[in-house]
């Protein structure tokens, strides 16, 4: 696989604020484009399964360290993705880093490039909107 996105921003939150947005299924809509539902179990190796432009596509949980990293694994035909997840407490509060790696198989793997850059376009601000997302919720009343 060859990556896609790789991409960090700071949280001003500490990472357990940041894993409960990440892992709460239910505001993924918020930060993740196209993706109007998402629903399944937090554990390892079970599958989640999430509604993208009117499809429904799966997505198995490949890697699962509270509150450190989360990585999902989707394939759709000839392309398979595995988006990982990073949390690092640092002062500002947490780093979250997005990497995205991205295979194309068969025919298709001529395009692999577009391919990529499209999900990199796409995709590469989840980390900035889960940030507005956190910062939102983290923040005082008042």
């Amino acid at each position: 696989m060859t990556t896609a996105i790789d991409t960090t921003t700071t949280i001003a939150a500490p990472p357990e604020a940041v894993w409960a947005a990440l892992t709460d299924w239910s505001l993924a809509p918020r930060w993740m484009p196209g993706v109007t539902a998402m629903r399944g179990r937090l554990s390892a190796g079970a599958e989640v399964t999430f509604t993208v432009r009117g499809k429904e596509r799966t997505a198995t949980t490949e890697r699962l360290d509270a509150p450190r990293a989360l990585a999902l694994l989707s394939r759709s035909g000839p392309v398979s993705a595995v988006y990982t997840y990073t949390l690092t407490p640092v002062v500002a509060g947490t780093e979250l880093r997005l990497v995205a790696d991205v295979g194309v198989r068969g025919p298709l793997a001529l395009l692999a490039g577009v391919i990529r850059r499209s999900i990199a376009k796409e995709d590469g601000v989840q980390p900035e909107r889960l940030r507005a997302v956190v910062e939102a919720v983290s923040r005082p009343a008042g």
